[in-house]
């Protein structure tokens, strides 16, 4: 089994330290980036319903049948909107709206139905009760791209972060890697200083072992 260096050791710990980190930061981005688009989101249906509750009280008597509100430039994003009177029917919707309501029991609020997100206004003074309904479609790919436009940026600097890591640990640990030599032979020296062993077998070791004497020497 290869082993790793000291190096790879490093910038692996680092990495996941800091990759720990960006997850969690990116957690919380997830979140809060969720919680404010929907929001707003929520917000634009309150207010297109209660522009639409000014313009229904202009009605100087409730109309006998249902009629459908053609407009220009309606696509599948486009927001839909039903009206409907005090006895339950529906006197008005928009053409990219459904011939039946969107929830089957209109309370006042936000409720979710197959295809739309829908907010039901308050009754008016008439009795008339508004609904606007988003596509779910829509609101979920808004979220979407709000959630990687935030995160996006943390994604592209893991290799940049990853590149930089790896480059100030390799460099921190030049020194340490010119100075092994040095540091063999500190341990050299440290050891010749250990203590004498005191077996008999090899009694007395060889570094006090008195020097031979070879012919002619004479000791002053």
């Amino acid at each position: 089994m290869r082993s790793w260096s000291l190096t790879s050791r490093l910038v692996g710990g680092v990495l996941a330290v800091v990759m720990g980190c960006l997850v969690l930061l990116d957690a919380g981005l997830v979140g809060f980036t969720r919680f404010e688009v929907t929001e707003r989101l929520d917000n634009s249906l309150q207010e297109v319903s209660e522009r639409l509750q000014s313009v229904i009280t202009l009605l100087p008597h409730t109309p006998q049948r249902s009629d459908i509100a053609w407009l220009p430039g309606v696509g599948p994003r486009t927001l839909a909107y039903q009206i409907m009177a005090a006895d339950g029917r529906m006197i008005l919707r928009s053409q990219n709206a459904p011939e039946r309501v969107f929830v089957n029991d209109p309370q006042t609020g936000f409720a979710d139905s197959a295809r739309f997100r829908v907010y039901v206004a308050p009754a008016t003074s008439q009795g008339y009760r508004v609904l606007v309904g988003e596509p779910l479609f829509h609101r979920r790919a808004a979220v979407r791209r709000a959630i990687l436009l935030s995160i996006g940026p943390t994604l592209f600097l893991l290799p940049v972060m990853w590149f930089l890591i790896r480059w100030i640990i390799r460099r921190g640990m030049r020194r340490w890697s010119s100075c092994r030599p040095p540091c063999k032979v500190a341990a050299a020296a440290i050891s010749a200083l250990s203590p004498l062993s005191t077996c008999r077998s090899s009694w007395p070791p060889s570094r006090t072992r008195p020097i031979p004497c070879w012919p002619g020497w004479k000791l002053r």
